[in-house]
């Protein structure tokens, strides 16, 4: 009887997604949170450009999470009036917003949906190494 011993050493994932950029603060992580904001803008409620500046404020680029900090931002994602005294009741009735049907409630889901594969297909062309 033949005994072959042996060891196979592979990186941890997290040394394959650093090498490869996709680690938090990586090229592409960085490309994918600066699009997510970039794309998401047109389709932001807008009246003075606070809950845009919000989203640029409260992201940290290549964190992996893009967040719009803004004491509105919830109430304005979902799109229902609020009424009453504090604490507001949420009602059935939608919001209306300027620059309506492209700006309004779920931004990012509709973004998501209309220009979603062109983030994927430039994440995938910087993991090409721009090919």
């Amino acid at each position: 009887m033949i005994e072959i011993h042996g060891e196979f050493h592979l990186d941890s994932t997290d040394k394959i997604f650093k090498r490869i950029g996709l680690n938090e603060g990586g090229i592409i992580q960085k490309f994918v949170d600066s699009e997510v904001l970039r794309l998401c803008d047109p389709y932001l409620p807008f009246q003075t450009g606070t809950l845009r500046n919000q989203g640029i404020l409260g992201t940290v680029v290549g964190s992996g999470e893009v967040a719009w900090v803004s004491v509105k931002a919830r109430y304005l994602y979902y799109g229902k009036v609020m009424v009453g005294p504090p604490p507001k009741t949420v009602t059935n009735i939608d919001l209306k917003y300027n620059g309506a049907p492209m700006r309004g409630s779920f931004w990012f889901e509709r973004m998501k949906a209309d220009r979603g594969q062109e983030i994927i297909e430039g994440a995938q062309k910087l993991l090409n190494g721009g090919n």
